[in-house]
This record gives structure tokens, sequence and C-alpha cells, in this order.
């Protein structure tokens, strides 16, 4: 009989032994306990140099899916940039250099945009300090910064100390909260306000420094992440022909306010710090390594039919991502994206999210038996997490555990093999951003009955995945099975 597995992907679910402040563990979850305490499960490490990133630096689902999907610790963007600052290769880069080149010589202005913050998860704000180094040192005197301030993965009103070191060493022209200008859910609502700004049309500039605008922002409890799209003092508006740096290394948010420039103009010297995408004609800093046999491409190529299944926020994770920076689909690779909710402002309005339809078509995919691989991601305990309001993050993680009830069981009525696991913490600390603690894999199954260990890492899910499955696993891949 033909192995099928399933690996369901709980966003945000952090193993952490403490109750204060843990929403899983406050939270009502018969259906996870039972599944760990009878089924083989193992912990692990999620976060750090497990996935590539540096020593104590929090996971992200980006890094999560890319090292499950790769099945090897690849360094990620953040130590690669990180280690070219401080080997004095970045100074060298090729492409910054030629794009900072052009910008002097036509004595334009260069524009460096992106999420100025400590997170490290779509920047780092010591790559716009490098920057800003390199500009000094080319004798470029035409600098402008648009901040994105953050909220999200550092704590909510972090970003008036970044915000203030900042304008001690450069004019900032227009501040903007990451839920405007980094909106990846295609509410172009929220793009275009950043976009007017920047292009600053029919807005009305504060004469005030980027500082207070965000003080003004706090007095009316308006957290970093929802600070309002601002130009501040002179800005005229970024010109044709200027130069621009988009800064922030992730490729998913992003993607839509460039896209709007690219589009609707004005036409400008662009480079991004990572590709993007690849049909942006745009300069890129640094390109992807290509990452050969990757958990989806090795079931491609053994002709199996394979599912993936998630709602809005989590469709890159779960395909481009987990394709190892793939964009296209591999062949016999279905895709199922379930629309998230665009009429509310933060999850915790909607905790439940998309789950129960998620589950439905998991379900149903599972009784059809057309796909021997089922990939999804439930997303509400990290996407309700992100907001820090307990009540609905408890809402959230029930939520999943009823839909985690029908899901073993249908599995188990079908002869799927069912994997769950996690790319990162979030819900089981009260805080916005995630954590650095380890995460849960539970195996359901009628063959195996125990794990090989029981402390590993997410580059060992897709070996486990395909000793499941009767594949060999590729040479590429250095994580090791469970099974």
């Amino acid at each position: 009989m033909k192995k099928r597995v399933c690996l369901l992907i709980l966003d945000g679910w952090g193993l952490r032994d403490r109750e204060e402040g843990n929403a899983i563990r406050q939270a009502k979850t018969p259906n996870f306990e039972r599944l760990w305490h009878e089924n083989p499960h193992a912990v692990l490490q999620a976060s750090g140099e497990a996935m590539g990133l540096p020593k104590g630096q929090m996971g992200t689902s980006e890094v999560g899916h890319l090292t499950i999907g790769a099945g090897r610790i690849i360094f990620q963007d953040l130590v690669k940039i990180n280690q070219a600052i401080e080997s004095g290769e970045f100074s060298k880069n090729k492409r910054i250099q030629e794009l900072m080149n052009r910008v002097k010589k036509k004595n334009s202005t260069l524009h460096l945009l992106g999420l100025v913050s400590d997170g490290g998860v779509h920047s780092h704000y010591s790559h716009l300090y490098a920057l800003l180094k390199l500009a000094k040192d080319k004798g470029l005197n035409k600098v402008l910064v648009h901040a994105f301030t953050d909220g999200r993965d550092c704590s909510p009103r972090s970003g008036l100390g970044f915000i203030e070191d900042l304008e001690r060493q450069i004019k900032i022209a227009s501040v903007s909260g990451r839920y405007w200008a980094m909106d990846r859910d295609h509410n172009w609502d929220r793009t275009d306000k950043t976009y007017k700004v920047l292009k600053n049309k029919n807005t009305e500039n504060k004469n005030m420094t980027a500082a207070a605008v965000i003080r003004k922002s706090y007095e009316k409890n308006i957290t970093d992440e929802f600070i309002q799209p601002t130009a501040i003092g002179k800005f005229k508006g970024i010109k044709p022909g200027d130069g621009a740096i988009f800064f922030n290394f992730r490729n998913d948010r992003p993607r839509q306010l460039l896209e709007r420039f690219l589009e609707r103009g004005p036409k400008l010297d662009w480079l991004t710090m990572t590709r993007y995408k690849p049909d942006y004609s745009v300069s890129v800093a640094y390109l992807p390594e290509k990452l050969d046999n990757s958990l989806g491409e090795v079931l491609a190529k053994n002709k199996i039919r394979q599912l993936r299944v998630t709602e809005t926020e989590k469709f890159a994770h779960l395909t481009f991502f987990l394709n190892c920076k793939q964009e296209e689909a591999f062949e016999r690779e279905d895709r199922i994206m379930i629309d998230s909710w665009s009429d509310i402002a933060t999850h915790n309005e909607k905790p439940q999210m998309r789950a129960k339809e998620i589950t439905r078509e998991i379900l149903q995919a599972m009784k059809d038996k057309t796909h021997r691989v089922i990939f999804a991601n439930l997303c509400n305990a990290d996407m309700v997490g992100h907001t820090g309001n307990f009540p609905a993050i408890v809402t959230a993680v029930e939520t999943i555990d009823e839909c985690l009830g029908r899901l073993s069981q249908v599995a188990d009525e079908n002869g799927f093999e069912l994997m769950i696991t996690a790319d990162h913490g979030n819900a089981e600390e009260l805080k916005t951003s995630h954590t650095t603690n380890p995460v849960p894999l539970i195996l359901q199954s009628r063959r195996f009955k125990q794990l090989n260990r029981d402390q590993a890492g997410l580059v060992d899910i897709a070996p486990t995945m395909l000793k499941l499955l009767g594949i060999v696993q590729p040479k590429e891949m250095t994580g090791k099975s469970l099974v």
C-alpha cells in the first residue's frame, strides 16, 4: 500500500513550561495533549544557529519553512549580510557600488527605504547604517531615509529609540508603520497610503521631526506598527531618476510597495538588498543561492502528487519558502489558498481566522486520496500572537486544537501518517514578536511507536518524511530522519 503523509505546521506554536503569559498552556487543548502523550514526539530547535541564524536570534516563518523544505541548515540573509559588513565585503559589493556611482554622477538623491528595527526578521538597522556610511564615504550629499517602524518583531514602542538615534545622523524624509508600508495581503489601500507619501502626492507634510511624529502617535495610543504614513519637513517627494535602495532582506513584504513604483512610477534607479521577485527589473545586492533537492523537488522527481493548503497570510511560506525560494510549483504540486480576512485591522478581531476552512480542504483531500503528501499551515497562534491580545490568542489556540481533533481522526481513517510541528514559537509568550523557544513534533503513525531521539531540529523534518514515504534522502539534505 502506498504510504501517505500529512505535514501540519502550527505556525507560532512554541513549547514553554511556564504558564504565565502562555496562551498555549492556559488554553483548553485536549486534542494536542492527547496526541502529544499517545504518540511519538520530539522537541525541535527552531531558532538561532540551528536555523542558520545568529545565536539567540528568534526564528521566523520564512526561515522555518525554508529549513523544513531544505532539510539542511542554510546561512540566512541576516547572517550573510552581517558577515559581509564585518569583513568589509559589503562596502565592495559591486551592485551597491554601481548604484551609488550613478547617483553621484547624476547628482541625484539617494533614498533608503526599509524597516528600522533590530528585529532581524525583515531587516536590521545595522544594514541601514552600513549603507549610510558607504554613501558618506562616496561623498553623496543628498541622502534621505524613509523609515518604516516595526512594533511587531520587537516591542510596540521601541521605534522611538531607533528613530531618535537615526535622526542624529541623517535626515528622515518620511515615516510609516509597517502595517501600511509592508502589507503583503493585497490590501492595496494600505500600500497606497505609504506610496502617496513617498511621491508626496496630495499629502500634508508635518513640520516636525520623525521622532516627534512618533511621540504624538504614542499619545493617541498608536504604536509603531500603525504609525500613519507621514512626510517630514520639506520633503517634496521622490523624483524621477533618483536612486533608491530597499534594504529589507526578507522579500515578501516589500513587494507591493515596490510594484507600485515599478508600475506607476516615478521611474527610479532601484536596488533591493535581496531578490524580491525574479521578474522585477531592479538591481539586487545579494542574489539567492540555488538549493537543489528541496523536499518538494524530491517528491516531484519521485512522481508523488502533493498539495499545499493554507490562507493568504502564509501562502508564500508554504509555497515559495518551502520550495527554497522557487516561485513556480513543482510538477504534480497543487495549491489551495483560502483568502485571509481583509475586513479587519488585526487578527485578534477574528482569532479563528480561516482555520476551519483550511481544515475542511485537508479533510477532503485525505478522503479523496488524490495526493500522497499534504502540506498545510494553520497560522492562528502566530498571527493572533502578534497582536498581544491574550484572550484572542487563547481563542486562536483553542480553534487550532479543535481542528487537530478532526484532522487526526480522518488522517488515521484514511491511511495518512500525520506529522504535527511548528516553524517557530510565538503564542507561548505574551509579546508581539516571535520567540526562541523550541517547537513540537508529533508523529501519529500505526507503524512507528517511537522516534530515535527526542531532541532534534527543523532540518530533520524532511528526512523523516522521506523515510516515511520510502524515498532515499538526497545527499544535499544533512538533517537526519527521526524514524
